[in-house]
Order: C-alpha cells, then structure tokens, then sequence
C-alpha cells in the first residue's frame, strides 16, 4: 500500500489493507469490489460529510448518494478499532447513521449475505423481512458469483444465517449498553464517572429548528456546566441530526467543549465535517 495513504485504523489496519489489496487485484483483472459488492474502500483519508459523527473514523462508501462506512469508537471508548461497531452513514436518510455490524469481520459478513441494510435503515429484523425477499436476494449472475466466491475464501467469511435476527441482536445489544438515547438511535454508552467526574443532572436537552444561538446558547452553556458527561455528548449527537451545527457559532462552541473533555480528535472532525479543504488552495 501507498505509504502516504495517510491511514490511521489501528489494529484493523491490516485487515483495511488486506481489502483495499483484494479491490486492486480485482480491477487489474477487471472485476469489482464496488460494483459486484457495493463496497468501494477509502485509499486515503476518507472525506467528512455533515452526517459524519465525530466519533466515527470512515473507511469505505458505497458509491451512491454519500453513503459510507465508518468505526464507531463512541468518544473514544472503543480503543480497539478491529472490535469497534461499524456503522452506515446516510446523508440522504432521515435516520442519518446506525449500526450495521457488531465489527469489521462481522461487517464483511453483511457485504457477503445480504447487503441491503448497509443502504437503508430497518427499525428490527420484521421491517427487514418485509423489504427483503431473502430467498431470491442472492440472486446474481456469473461474474457476481465468481467475486463474491473470491471474496468469502480471501477473508474467510461466514454467511449470516438468518439476517433479521441478526439486526435484531444489533439493535438490542446497543440499547443495553445504553447510558442517555439520541434522536438518531445510537445514544450514549456510559463512561467511568471515575474518568469524566460530572454532576448527576442527567437530563438531556432537546434540540430543534429553528435555533438561535443569541436565544438557545445559555440553555446549551449550562448543559456543559453542569450536565452528565452522556447528556453533553447526546446533545451533540441530535444536535448534529437536526442539522443544528450549520450554525457556526454553536458549532465552535461544542468544539470547544469537545477539546475541554480530552476530545480533541473529535472536536476536528466536527469542524472538518463542515468545511472542504482543497489542498494548495485559497479558499474564497
């Protein structure tokens, strides 16, 4: 792989690399990771959309209407990036971001399987089964068969059995980890109060358009004055589904605070998903 790829996925780096050498072997002999398995891998450093939480690092997208995959490292609980859960990202979706696979292995699974539920989001494994003809979602001509077979024995991959199920246990394996809930369904793990000592004022701010910060921001400061540590990090979660960190001065204000909690590399991604950096070049 390309030394300046600028990649920084930790312990899953050889797995990425792994993906991103099969993708290059498949197009030298005109085949398609993107094409036969909807997955095209990131070869540099992923671009942020506004949709992109702060706390999910991208490593691949979908090719289609901004959809990519990303580690959640959940503010940074997750330290170990091959074990993080992988999330789907949707700029065009309401829901926005959720879960898709408990890790990156697991992820490759859903691609083999069934990978409609890295496009769109099913509430439980009934409303998959009610999109979902399983019987027939397989169905795909010689060239597909031959890259998905090339793909299974390069990264001895095991078919989910039954799907529905299997975004069944997702969605109630993060609900039971759950410290505060988010509009956009991932919510808050809990942190060591130990590590990130707060007041025990848990209650969380709802947030909504049309905002003003001349009106709202004492409402929002307090928050991060005396709010749990999840409560703060759920506000920013619905803030940025609601749209809210269009507005810059909130969106500096939460950087801030971001960087105040020993979340620097959060608080960057927050302001790179907002701005485009064009290399060697002026902005207007």
């Amino acid at each position: 792989m390309d030394s300046g790829s600028n990649l920084a996925y930790g312990s899953a780096t050889p797995l990425i690399e792994a993906l991103i050498e099969f993708e290059q072997e498949l197009e030298a002999n005109r085949h398609s990771l993107g094409f036969d398995l909807g997955l095209i891998m990131e070869q540099g450093r992923a671009p942020r959309y506004m949709a992109t939480p702060p706390d999910v690092i991208p490593f691949a997208h979908a090719g289609v209407d901004g959809i990519h995959y990303g580690f959640l490292t959940d503010f940074g609980l997750e330290k170990d990036l091959s074990q993080a859960p992988i999330v789907c990202v949707s700029p065009v979706d309401w829901t926005g971001v959720w879960v898709v696979a408990r890790h990156l292995q697991d992820f490759l699974s859903v691609v083999f399987t069934e990978n409609s539920s890295l496009k769109r989001y099913y509430v439980n494994g009934q409303d998959y089964s009610g999109h979902i003809d399983q019987r027939t979602a397989q169905a795909a001509d010689e060239r597909t068969q031959f890259v998905r077979e090339c793909f299974r024995e390069r990264f001895s991959i095991q078919p989910i059995q039954d799907m529905a199920v299997y975004i069944d246990n997702l969605r109630s394996e993060r609900k039971q980890i759950e410290a505060a809930p988010t509009l956009n369904g991932l919510g808050i793990r809990r942190f060591s109060t130990a590590k990130h000592h707060s007041s025990n004022k848990g209650a969380l701010l709802s947030v909504a358009e049309p905002f003003h910060w001349e009106q709202q921001g004492e409402a929002v400061r307090e928050l991060f004055r005396s709010g749990s540590y999840e409560a703060r990090l759920a506000f920013i979660r619905d803030a940025q589904t609601r749209h809210l960190f269009t507005h810059s001065a909130l969106r500096a204000f939460v950087a801030g605070q971001l960087k105040s909690m020993g979340l620097s590399e959060a608080a960057a991604c927050l302001e790179e998903s907002y701005y485009t950096v064009i290399p060697d070049t002026v902005e207007s």
